[in-house]
């Protein structure tokens, strides 16, 4: 094989390699993603170090997610999120950067635009139902309280109630700020399954 044929040989993989980077690079800012659960929050639905699989399609368009739904959420509602954002928190520019966004929070979605949630005698009521929530680590303690969920945003808290990060105390998330929803948790393997 002679020089000139080595280095067309050689261009034409990096170029293959480049072109396979772009593409999944895309596919994991736009349409979905794998995720790891980092902490106890959302004990015992989900467990430090499970592996879960997202779709970000519906959050592409700013759609509201269904009540009860698992997300992950931007939780620093301050600044709006940029596609720059997305980039970054993509888990293959992050996995190369070895950065992580600890404003990023997997939660469920417990309120959609106009829903009234009171918190009463350390339950929840949402639109003055008290909500069954069999999914939950212990009760929860909270101080009495009524919030209204203000339109283009979901109010999320994760299962383990009494130590979670969520809409209790960063407020209510804007529908830019939902990343993705979760669809499956793929690891452990014994807990393969649709959330």
């Amino acid at each position: 094989m002679t020089k000139n044929a080595l280095a067309r040989e050689l261009l034409s993989w990096i170029k293959s390699i480049g072109i396979a980077f772009v593409l999944a690079l895309l596919i994991n800012v736009f349409i979905f993603e794998m995720t790891g659960v980092d902490g106890p929050s959302m004990n015992p639905t989900l467990e430090h170090g499970d592996r879960l699989f997202a779709v970000k399609i519906n959050q592409i368009f700013k759609n509201v997610p269904k009540r009860g739904s698992i997300v992950i959420v931007d939780g620093n509602t301050m600044r709006d999120r940029t596609l720059m954002d997305e980039v970054k928190d993509s888990a293959i520019v992050s996995t190369i950067l070895r950065r992580k966004n600890r404003d990023l929070l997997i939660k469920r979605v417990i309120g959609v635009p106009g829903d009234v949630l009171e918190f009463r005698d350390n339950r929840l009521y949402r639109n003055g139902e008290l909500l069954e929530e069999d999914y939950i680590l212990e009760e929860m303690i909270v101080e009495n309280k009524s919030i209204k969920v203000p339109e283009d945003h979901v109010f999320v808290m994760g299962d383990n109630r009494n130590n979670s990060r969520d809409s209790r105390s960063i407020g209510p998330i804007p529908l830019k700020n939902v990343r993705a929803k979760v669809i499956v948790r793929l690891f452990p393997f014994n807990k393969i399954g649709l959330l």
